[in-house]
């Protein structure tokens, strides 16, 4: 698909506002599911890599498998929800380890985790993410340490209550 039809459907992309800069594009996610509710629409292969990029009347899907390159315009009237679910935090710092001191001193356990010693002081599993549109379903995955960041881009999109967040209990 070129340029033109994905202007036509949902728009150019976001411009950057240099005083007030925020994400226009998402993270890379895999594709762990997608199912198609119409006959004739495009199919993903699982496992590819996928990103968001945002748009003035929507977000774009760029997809790539084995170097073929896919993209999905997604209008905003289509899409029915977006849910982020943030992984399960292991946090199980040692005595006077430097993550154990400044978390001790009330710094970020965001900061805090960079921190650490050892594998076990910190861990984070996998956040995912399921986006639902009158056309497609399908489920992502991506880093848990990006979880912030993702957030961020998602609210930015002005959703309101079709952006849902679910937070795993810390340990």
């Amino acid at each position: 698909m070129t340029e033109q039809p994905i202007i036509k459907r949902i728009g150019k992309p976001a411009e950057i506002d240099l005083r007030k800069p925020k994400a226009i594009g998402s993270t890379g996610f895999y594709l762990k599911s997608f199912k198609t509710k119409n006959t004739g629409t495009e199919s993903l292969k699982l496992e590819s890599k996928c990103n968001f990029e945002k748009r003035t009347g929507g977000i774009l899907l760029r997809s790539n498998y084995s170097n073929k390159l896919t993209v999905i315009p997604i209008p905003n009237e289509n899409i029915i929800g977006i849910t982020l679910k943030r992984g399960e935090e292991i946090i199980d710092p040692f005595f006077l380890s430097p993550m154990w001191i400044l978390l001790k001193l009330g710094v970020s356990k965001l900061y805090a985790r960079y921190f650490r010693f050892r594998l076990h002081e910190y861990s984070i599993d996998q956040m995912e993410l399921n986006i639902e549109t009158s056309e497609y379903d399908m489920d992502l995955i991506a880093n848990g340490y990006l979880f912030e960041r993702q957030l961020s881009f998602f609210e930015s999109l002005n959703y309101g209550n079709k952006l849902k967040t679910e937070i795993k209990a810390s340990t």
